[in-house]
């Protein structure tokens, strides 16, 4: 257990499931039918490329194992899908989650399903899709472009991140609420899933008050053919969220932030 401390700050929520603590203030421009998903042109494939793998993976490495202290177990599992893409399904509580798929799925390509916000920013967009950024589109009209996106995707081999908990809490130790349909995609594709947790602990050196962060990763999940899609969907719900429950649980020991339940109106 982490050594008795003051969190830096407490944060009382009421609504575990709807809330979000990102700090962003980005004007979200709407995702429709007509936005790339996936764009595959040979120019676009080569500045991608330079993107992903000369810019953001070396920062991405450094950044993370560097500065905030990751430390990744059970890598061997990803070595178990042998071949073929796979989701990768993860709590929310930093915005270096988006750097879990690369680190996890390396050497293999990542992508991560965001919110329209992520590809709103004015000048980037380009950019972040070249680095992985796939937009949930806003209405029905857009979601078989999507949807035809993701299934690329898995067929290049590649991995695609999920945060089911949908909104983002800065250092939050414990797992709330999920989304059920975030585990339609791999049941629909017939791929596997891994689950990755990642948990908080005190850093040793007294002078660096952020934690370090140790990334467990779970053997690979199947969908499960035997059953209806929506008991299958259910069945993954329900092993990603006690693996992520249970290693929370256990080793996510150090509260930077305190995150308590609202118990009146004045909380």
């Amino acid at each position: 257990m982490g050594k008795t401390h003051e969190p830096k700050r407490i944060i009382y929520y009421r609504d575990a499931e709807n809330e979000d603590y990102a700090g962003t203030d980005i004007d979200t421009k709407p995702v429709g039918a007509d936005f790339p998903f996936a764009p595959v042109g040979v120019i676009w494939r080569f500045f991608a490329f330079i993107a992903y793998y000369v810019i953001a993976i070396p920062l991405v490495f450094f950044y993370c194992y560097v500065i905030c202290g990751f430390r990744v177990k059970n890598r061997k599992a990803i070595r178990k899908i042998r071949k073929g893409g796979f989701f990768l399904y993860a709590n929310h509580s930093h915005f270096t989650d988006a750097f879990l798929a690369p680190i996890v799925a390396f050497p293999k390509r990542a992508y991560v399903i965001v919110g329209p916000d992520t590809v709103s920013i004015k000048g980037l967009r380009n950019f972040v899709q070249m680095v992985g950024a796939i937009p949930i589109p806003q209405g029905l009209k857009g979601m078989a472009s999507f949807l035809d996106a993701i299934r690329l995707r898995t067929e290049e081999n590649c991995c695609i991140s999920v945060f089911p908990e949908a909104h983002l809490w800065n250092y939050c130790t414990f797992l709330r609420p999920m989304k059920s349909g975030s585990f339609r995609y791999p049941v629909h594709l017939s791929v596997p899933s891994i689950a990755v947790a990642v948990t908080y602990q005190q850093r040793k050196l007294p002078f660096i008050k952020h934690p370090k962060r140790t990334v467990f990763i779970s053997d690979p999940f199947y969908p499960d053919n035997t059953l209806s899609a929506k008991e299958a969907q259910h069945k993954l719900e329900n092993e990603v969220k006690l693996f992520l429950h249970d290693k929370l649980e256990t080793y996510s020991v150090y509260k930077y932030y305190d995150y308590r339940k609202a118990e009146t109106e004045n909380a």
